[in-house]
This record gives structure tokens, C-alpha cells and sequence, in this order.
């Protein structure tokens, strides 16, 4: 579907910054992307099925940043963080929908 082609990928300093076909355009905080990682450890550690997950400091989302982002078929984009983790798949539906649904949150402050 059009709706979730990127047409221009970049990393900011805080953020990651994607154009899409449809002329939309998304930023998306460090922190959200790494707290909404769709890998299977983190999808555990979000749900509580993670006995040994260890709670990251507080100002672990503040040093976060990213390394890489590696193309992954025509779907996807892989994130790698400074931090090693590169797990995360995030699908080009998934980063679109997270878009949308942070632009809701924002549109609720007002």
C-alpha cells in the first residue's frame, strides 16, 4: 500500500525522521521507538513474561541514540542501537501506524 512506502529515511539527533509516499511526514522520538520494539524480548519484558528482566535506569532513554538503520526487504528497516541491541524489526506499517497514533497523543494535549 502506498500509505506506508517511505520515500526518505534519516536519523536526527533525538529522532527518526521519515517521508512518505503520500507526502506525510513522520518524527518519532528515540525513546518511543525503543519502548514500542517489536522484538520478542522486548514484546516479553512490555507484558511482564520476562522473569529476568532488570529495569533499565532512569536516564537510560536519555543516552540512547542510533548506530544504524539497515533496510530489511521492501518491509521493514532493522534499528540498531548504541546500546547493541538490533533485534527490532520495525515494519514500514508498524513506524506509519506509531506516526499516527503519536500524533493523536499530541492532538490530546491541545
Amino acid at each position: 500500500m502506498q500509505k506506508f512506502q517511505p520515500t526518505h529515511i534519516e536519523r536526527s539527533t533525538a529522532s527518526l525522521k521519515i517521508q512518505w509516499k503520500d507526502s506525510h511526514h513522520s518524527e518519532l522520538s528515540y525513546r518511543l521507538l525503543r519502548q514500542k520494539c517489536p522484538c520478542a524480548r522486548c514484546d516479553a519484558m512490555r507484558s511482564g513474561k520476562d522473569p529476568f528482566h532488570i529495569l533499565p535506569a532512569g536516564d537510560f532513554f536519555q543516552n540512547l541514540y542510533l548506530v544504524d538503520i539497515q533496510l530489511v526487504g521492501r518491509y521493514a528497516v532493522r534499528l540498531v542501537w548504541n546500546d547493541g541491541h538490533r533485534t527490532g524489526i520495525y515494519t514500514f506499517q508498524f513506524l506509519r501506524e506509531l506516526s499516527e497514533d503519536a500524533l493523536v497523543t499530541e492532538d490530546d494535549k491541545i
